[in-house]
């Protein structure tokens, strides 16, 4: 049996990708200092530029503090937690994960049951744009598809295991 699998009491903690990060504030810093050399001959391309990057490197290094980002899958559901504010969706509310594909960048998204109340509006443009009305903010790590996989295995089970 994986470490990944499911099972009675178990907790899965997933984190984010260090390496994607790290690079993600290299180049946002490289582009930030090369948009801020621009400002004496390009003053609102230099301004916008810089402050967009600068911006873009603040936010990939918050993602790198400890307790910032992660998923963690449990018997109940799965928990989001992104530059440390946490979102909590329970299985019994999840009909299904798949691989969204949005732009070069590959995602795990899902759709929720008929009967989940809640951003209605913005659950079916997230359908009408992609094919799913909710998605994760990362793969942590892994390939979309593998977790994918993944959450669909400790959904069955918990669904399973409460008589779902």
């Amino acid at each position: 049996m994986s470490d990944d699998a499911p099972g009675p009491g178990k907790t899965l903690t997933l984190r984010l990708s260090k390496g994607r990060w790290l690079l993600m504030l290299a180049a946002s810093a490289a582009l930030a200092y090369g948009s801020f050399r621009l400002l004496p001959e390009h003053f609102w391309i230099g301004t916008l530029g810089g402050a967009f990057f600068a911006l873009c490197a603040l936010v990939a290094l918050l993602n790198l503090l400890p307790g910032a980002s992660h998923l963690r899958l449990d018997a109940e559901g799965f928990e989001m937690r992104s530059l440390f504010r946490s979102h909590r969706v329970a299985w019994r509310e999840v009909a299904s994960f798949g691989v969204i594909q949005v732009m070069v960048n590959r995602m795990v998204g899902w759709n929720f049951t008929a009967g989940h109340s809640g951003h209605g509006h913005l659950r079916k443009l997230n359908a009408g744009l992609s094919g799913f009305e909710a998605a994760l903010p990362d793969t942590y790590g892994r390939t979309a598809q593998a977790l994918a996989d993944l959450m669909n295995a400790w959904r069955a089970w918990a669904l399973q295991a409460r008589g779902d």
